[in-house]
């Protein structure tokens, strides 16, 4: 009998101990509700309040759902995750820091679907929308990202690419507009590789330029590929590509830039911009910078205060 109570004694310890563990366990799909509590599981029936809350129950590789409509928060990711919330209005306002950033290893992969970035107007510093330091790979799709501020002369980015190491950036379906500097700034740190892919995306109306590919800091390579989309009414060159001690190379194919201060502007030596079966219409100057800007002679470039042409390259 006595051994009988002694082991039933230490049944009942193990499964204690056991107990905290199970309570802990990420799951591999997690909700967030504007209804929810970060105190919750983050379950379909239990779901948390915030990206913060669900993230830490979310496992790598994992998915953050969202039920419905709320604001949500802001966010840094450390690891592989998706976020997913196209079929509400899940929403991301922030002021005085970034949306989200992105802080992962080199060999994680980030998905953002489907988020309002709200940076509160471009007299704020609110910094980025979002901010990558490093991953392997950041999608962002079906995004809006708007409003976000700095007088750094840094921030104030819909999307500000500023990673170590190599990282892959590919850009769909999003709009990134009325910022104080660009829609997607692309500032790799020295020694660093950024890999970016942009389509059926918009930069509008934003402080700087739309979108920039920036060697500032003497990255080792920045190539960016944009395709039909449309940079309208920024401030700064719709497209401007700055080179520095590494290689900066932009491709444009399809893609609309109307009524920026500059269509396309390639600064630096190293620093080269193609562009093919694109409009460049109604901007201050169509082309400019002492870099190389390209046409494969299939564009159309009309009605700029000046209508520069540029060599024309034989499309392979």
């Amino acid at each position: 009998m006595k051994k009988l109570l002694i082991a039933f004694a230490f049944g009942i310890a193990g499964a204690c101990l056991l107990a905290p563990s199970a309570a802990n366990a990420q799951a591999s799909r997690t909700w967030i509700s504007g209804t929810g509590d970060d105190a919750n599981p983050c379950s379909r029936t239990a779901p948390c309040k915030t990206f913060a809350g669900a993230i830490s129950k979310t496992a790598v590789a994992g998915e953050i759902n969202c039920i419905d409509a709320g604001g949500y928060g802001a966010l840094t990711i450390t690891k592989s995750i998706a976020i997913k919330c196209d079929n509400t209005e899940a929403g991301v306002l922030v002021a005085g820091t970034n949306g989200f950033v992105v802080s992962a290893a080199s060999t994680d992969i980030v998905y953002i679907s489907g988020i309002d970035f709200e940076g509160l107007g471009v007299t704020s510093t609110s910094l980025n929308g979002i901010k990558i330091i490093s991953a392997q790979q950041v999608t962002v799709q079906n995004c809006v990202i708007r409003g976000f501020g700095s007088t750094n002369g840094t921030d104030g980015n819909g999307i500000f690419m500023n990673n170590t190491g190599t990282t892959k950036l590919f850009v769909r379906d999003t709009i990134m507009a009325d910022n104080a500097l660009a829609g997607l700034q692309v500032r790799p740190q020295a020694g660093a590789t950024a890999l970016v892919g942009v389509t059926t995306s918009a930069a509008l109306t934003n402080g700087g330029p739309g979108m920039r590919a920036d060697d500032a800091s003497n990255a080792t390579t920045i190539n960016m590929t944009i395709d039909d989309s449309v940079a309208h009414g920024n401030a700064g060159a719709g497209v401007n590509s700055t080179g520095g001690t590494g290689t900066t190379q932009v491709t444009l194919l399809h893609d609309t830039l109307t009524n920026n201060g500059t269509g396309i502007i390639a600064n630096n030596a190293n620093s080269t911009v193609r562009f093919g079966y694109s409009t460049v219409s109604g901007n201050g100057v169509a082309t400019s910078g002492t870099g190389s800007v390209l046409s494969y002679g299939n564009n159309q470039i009309n009605a700029n205060g000046l209508d520069t042409t540029p060599p024309v390259i034989m499309l392979h």
